[in-house]
This record gives C-alpha cells, structure tokens and sequence, in this order.
C-alpha cells in the first residue's frame, strides 16, 4: 500500500487486473488509505462510499477470476458533485441544497460509467454552483492543491483534480462549462478534454459537457471512450458513436497556430509565457511547424458570453439564491448581483453574435488556412489562493508579482464554451517555482476530436513527466 501503487495508471491497473498480479480490492484499498491520511489537507471528498465501492471491487475481482471483466472492471473513479448517482445527496456545494435528498436514478455519463464496471468511490467537492474557477464553498470548506496547499486546484472540478493529484483515484468525471475541465488539469498537472457539445451525453445547453480527467493522456483517452457514447434520452447526444483508435499516428509537420494572447487585452502572467515557450519546444520537438496567430479573443468580450449563458436555464441560479442571500458564499453574491438582471433575449442574442464573430475568425485564420490545430494558454496567472474570494476584499490574483483585480476572468478557456463545438485538451506543460503545474489547451476543428486527441497523443511523449517523476510532496 505504497504511494506508487495508488499512483498506477488505469492501463497498468487493468493489465495486473488481467494476469492476476493485482486486485481491484488491493487497489481501491491503496487509494483508501492515502485518503484517509492525507485528505485532512486536500479536502476534496464531498463525500466517500467505501463501503459500497469495497463491495464493487470485490465484484470486479470475481469477474476477473471468471475470464469476464468489464471494460473498466475495478478502476476507481471519482466523480464530481454535478452528476447524479442514484441513492447519493448531491448539493452543488450550496448550503442552500445541504436538505436535498439522494437522487433518484443515474445520470446518463454516470449509467455508462456504472456499465464498465469502474468503481465509484468518492465524490468531488465543487465550489457552490460551479460559479467560480476555485474549489470552496461554506458547506465543503477549502478545497486545496496537493501540489501547493496554499494555491487552488482550479475550478469547478477542483475536487476531482485534486484527488486525482493527490493519488486518491485512478479516473475522474469532471464537467466544463466555462472551462472547469481544463482549468483544474492545468492547474493540477493532468489531462482533460473537454468534448464538443453533445459527444457526452451531458445537457441539452451547449455551453456545457462532462468530460474525463486522468494524470496521463491513456487514461484520459480510455475513460473518453467509454462515456462518449450516445444516450438516447438526450436529444442532444451525438450518432453514431465515434470509435477512438487505440494508437495514433505521427504528427510531424502539422501545422499549428499559436496563440499567446499578446493582443488579448489583459496582463498574461511572465509564468505562463514561459510555459508558452516550454509547449513551443515541446510541439517542435515532435515536428509540428508553429506560427503565432491573433484569434481576435478579447478578455472584455467574456462578459458578453457570461450574460448570455445566464439567459439560459443557468439563469435559475439567481431565483434560487434570492431564497437566502445571506447562506451564499460572496463569489455567488457578487456574480448574482453583477449577472442576476442580465437575463434575456437581447442578451442571449448579443452572445450568439459573439460567437458568430469568433467562429468567423477562428475559421478564416485557422482552420481555412491550412493549420490543424490551435494553441494556447489554459491560464492568464497560476497564482490563485485557495480560498479566493473568501470576501469582496480578497477578489485578487497575483499577475508578474503585482496584486491585480480579477473578479471572474484569469482563465483563458470560456470561449472554447461560447463556441461549444470545437474539442478541447488541456496538456500539462511546465511547474512554477512555487510548485504549481501549468497546461495549454490544444484546439481542432469543429467535432474533429481525433486530431485533438492524435496531437495530444504525440505531446505526452514529451510531456514534463508529471507522476511519473514528478509528484506532490503530501
């Protein structure tokens, strides 16, 4: 029960599952144990299910011994307090839901999950209705990186990419709607992908989607492969299935456009260029040919696409939280207050114009131009506390060393939501000398989700080696 074997990747786990050098139980066991010894200092469980998940892994162990596994059979699996799992309270991280009871049936990612045979034995804290890109709330507390305690682990699947960090999963469900998919890889060192609208079986809003989260790129991509598969009682679920080969080709001499958001209109961190100019090298070193190219993103228009993703059915939020301002956490109140009266259709219009816009641009200087791929920061800034937010007063991150207001927007991923049909997969890059990971988003064509998975296929030979020789120092 050492470190390293929570640390095992799914492949490796389901090869020892296979020829008998390993058991399901003696896994979960594992990822049990560093939990209840190091979880005092992540805090990213909204709530665990040992006991159920003891009973599956001793379930996967008997088909293993019968010759008949499940695809996933024994792989523990985080998931995120978004999905429902029939018989599990599920609270959005809000005091205003902590009487909620347990939901009634699967959610469609979960069914699909449960049907592998992964075993489901935590449940990730978020920050109160997914409405900030760090993991705290007043019903879960401080959720923290297992890399550096003090900064966060990104939002608002923190808790599934802490744990993932942490070693206490193997796989884990995260969801993105402005990019909480992305955001928690890049700030915890893993891969996400978040996939055009539809390909999971997630929403009928197309600013939103679950997607997978693993500490490498085959774990990422095995988990994808078996919750992207269409569910027919989503109207908005993709068929056929797209099959996900098993290996990719080279891409040496693809061309890639890279945007490092020197027009965007806001200061970028010095660390993240330099993690720009660490991906650079890296895509150079599998033979990519690089061009810097201007998007045309602007960091004010985020406020266009807030308002018209709250002139959906997100926009709820702020009825429900006028039952009881005073339980909410103040990044709930100060995004209500900004956002809770710029419900409507002339919002709604202003941002499909938006995306109209950038779709436009996106194409004729990309896509249409002979590049395969776009890349670019995940991040404007590592250097977000844990507890941002905690009051009015603490709504800061630290760009270049200096102390900066950012209310909402030091990411660089919500467009990627505007424009809902583009897949999307955060790398890891590069560690700051505060020990906190960085990532960069790899962009392709509208649904061309292979090619995004074939590039970042061809990164992870020669991505930093996080867990694998690099490891948070719990």
């Amino acid at each position: 029960m050492t470190p390293d074997l929570a640390y095992i990747t799914a492949v490796e786990a389901l090869e020892l599952f296979r020829t008998k050098q390993l058991s399901p139980v003696e896994l979960l066991k594992a990822q049990i144990q560093r939990i209840e010894s190091f979880n005092d200092q992540v805090n990213c469980i909204a709530y665990n299910h040992f006991e159920d998940a003891l009973r599956s892994a001793k379930e996967s162990e008997q088909r293993y011994l019968k010759g008949a596994p499940l695809p996933l059979d024994g792989i523990p699996c985080a998931i995120k307090d978004d999905a429902d799992v029939k018989g599990w309270r599920h609270h959005w991280g809000s005091l205003l839901l902590k009487d909620k009871g347990p939901a009634e049936a699967d959610s469609p990612v979960v069914d699909m999950i449960r049907r592998t045979g992964a075993v489901m034995h935590i449940q990730t804290t978020t920050p109160e209705f997914f409405l900030a890109r760090v993991t705290w709330s007043h019903l879960w507390g401080v959720t923290r990186n297992p890399w550096n305690p003090d900064y966060t682990p990104g939002g608002s699947s923190g808790g599934s990419s802490a744990a993932l960090a942490a070693g206490f999963t193997t796989l884990a469900l995260g969801s993105d709607m402005v990019g909480s998919v992305r955001i928690p890889a890049a700030m915890c060192g893993l891969y996400g992908f978040k996939p055009p609208f539809g390909r999971v079986s997630s929403s009928e809003v197309s600013y939103h989607t679950f997607g997978p989260l693993a500490r490498t790129f085959s774990d990422m991509y095995l988990l994808q492969q078996y919750i992207g598969i269409p569910y027919p009682l989503l109207q908005a679920s993709l068929k056929p299935k797209l099959d996900y080969p098993e290996s990719y080709g080279s891409t040496e001499g693809w061309k890639v456009a890279i945007d490092s958001l020197s027009a965007y209109k806001t200061e970028v961190d010095v660390t993240v260029i330099e993690s720009m100019i660490s991906a650079v090298t890296r895509l150079q070193d599998i033979g990519c040919e690089l061009v810097e190219v201007d998007l045309g993103f602007r960091h004010d228009d985020f406020e266009i696409m807030l308002a018209g993703l709250m002139s959906t059915e997100m926009g709820m939020l702020a009825a429900l939280a006028a039952q009881d301002k005073d339980a909410l956490t103040p990044y709930v109140r100060d995004y209500i207050e900004t956002y809770g009266n710029r419900i409507g259709p002339q919002y709604a219009q202003a941002a499909a114009e938006l995306a109209t816009r950038y779709q436009r641009q996106v194409q004729e200087k990309v896509f249409q131009n002979g590049f395969k791929a776009i890349v670019m920061p995940t991040m404007l800034t590592p250097y977000v506390k844990a507890d941002w937010f905690s009051s009015p007063e603490t709504a800061t991150v630290i760009v270049n060393k200096q102390q900066v207001e950012s209310r909402l927007c030091f990411f660089t991923t919500w467009m990627w939501n505007l424009l809902g049909r583009y897949p999307v997969v955060n790398v890891p890059v590069s560690i700051t000398k505060d020990n906190i990971p960085q990532g960069v988003q790899i962009v392709t064509d509208t649904y061309d989700d292979l090619t995004a998975l074939q590039l970042a296929n061809s990164y992870s030979s020669v991505d930093p080696g996080f867990f694998r020789e690099i490891f948070p120092s719990l």
